[in-house]
């Protein structure tokens, strides 16, 4: 009987979940040993680091092994991003793993010779880095769905964001979309006014599906005027027509004296965008190590007796998110966990903007408080470098 892979959970899924391959059809010849079905892992792109990948598991009963290769493909993407903003659409092709699997057999044949047998390559599949909590990973199961099915098969933004997610009119709002087939359709972005009119931008896009596809979907990005003469935009609509779901935003026009723009990546394998309109506390904080040594008759009162080893500083952040609604608070969780977030600095005058690599710090934080109705939270992050050097400010 020949053997046939099957991949339960469909041919997109993410690193950080069990990704299952079955290999069956596996049956021990006569007079042999030590009888084992393998999966070969070859990655196409060359991107995994070690590949090519065997594993090796005794068939059950049936003549089948189960196989989870999370972790030979669950290797670290540097997340990336387009800024400064230039354009509607940018697509990447390195951005997610393709991978092709290969079946055998190994075993000890009756002249104690090792006997290694392979069957054909299969088509390729695609791993984003990324991954959904087991909880949501059985209740996708208890649906009778999955990942690929729900996300990519229904043409869903790769985002935990809440529909009509507040954002600020200068926000460089992104989405990120994975499409299941090629296509050819419209980005589209309809933006509605306080006085009842519409106006609605659309470029033209060609999918393929071995592409991870970053859009800008502020619509000022897109040619939309935010606050024509007698009217301004109150909520923004974009969608891959006949692609994707729709996804709504709302325009928060209350003033914001530093509106703070973090981005992150998300479970998904895209890069989110936040918002955050409260409060914002600049910090620094040192580390060193002193010595001591021993008065000479040499010194004078300028001389010291304990010396800095070693001084570096690190820039920190605290800042305050502004009021916000319970989805969104509960959307935060995914920038809590994300090992690569940039906080886009503006200088004090707030004519230019610079990317720093920071990191969420690790807290106990209270999303929100529905005894005392208290709906916002604080977040500390710090700068991703530690220098034994200041920054100049002054020239940026």
């Amino acid at each position: 009987m020949a053997l046939t892979i099957t991949i339960p959970d469909g041919d997109v899924q993410l690193t950080g979940n069990a990704v299952r391959v079955e290999i069956a059809g596996g049956s021990a010849p006569g007079g042999s040993e030590e009888y084992k079905l393998l999966l070969k892992i070859i990655s196409t792109d060359s991107k995994l680091f070690g590949g090519p990948f065997i594993d090796a598991i005794t068939p059950d009963s049936t003549g089948k092994s189960v196989f989870d290769i999370s972790g030979y493909v669950d290797q670290p993407v540097t997340a990336v991003f387009q800024w400064p903003l230039s354009g509607v659409v940018k697509d990447y092709a390195t951005q997610a793993f393709n991978i092709s699997l290969e079946a055998g057999e190994r075993y000890i044949d009756s002249n104690d010779d090792l006997v290694e047998t392979w069957s054909g390559v299969t088509d390729t599949m695609q791993l984003l880095k990324g991954g959904i909590s087991p909880r949501q990973v059985a209740a996708l199961r208890d649906a009778g769905s999955n990942f690929y099915e729900k996300y990519i098969l229904g043409g869903k933004w790769l985002t935990a964001r809440p529909w009509g997610d507040f954002v600020h009119p200068t926000q460089p709002v992104k989405m990120w979309f994975l499409p299941a087939s090629e296509a050819t359709t419209n980005f589209r972005v309809k933006g509605y006014y306080n006085d009842g009119s519409t106006d609605t931008a659309d470029t033209e896009v060609t999918l393929d599906p071995d592409k991870l596809y970053e859009f800008n979907c502020n619509p000022a990005q897109n040619g939309l005027e935010l606050e024509p003469t007698g009217k301004r935009m109150t909520h923004f609509d974009v969608s891959l027509v006949n692609e994707s779901e729709t996804r709504r935003f709302s325009f928060d026009w209350r003033y914001c004296e530093r509106p703070v723009f973090l981005l992150f990546a998300n479970t998904f394998g895209g890069v989110d965008d936040v918002f955050f309109s409260g409060t914002l506390k600049d910090g620094f904080v040192t580390q060193g190590e002193i010595s001591e040594r021993t008065p000479q008759q040499t010194d004078t009162v300028f001389t010291p007796t304990l010396l800095n080893l070693s001084r570096t500083g690190q820039n920190k952040w605290v800042v305050n998110t502004g009021f916000k609604d319970i989805p969104t608070l509960q959307f935060y969780r995914d920038l809590l966990v994300s090992k690569q977030a940039w906080y886009l600095y503006r200088n004090i005058t707030q004519t230019s903007t610079n990317v720093i690599p920071v990191i969420i710090d690790p807290a106990d934080i209270t999303l929100f408080d529905r005894g005392n109705d208290l709906y916002e939270m604080e977040i500390s992050f710090s700068e991703a470098h530690v220098s034994r050097h200041s920054f100049d400010n002054r020239i940026f």
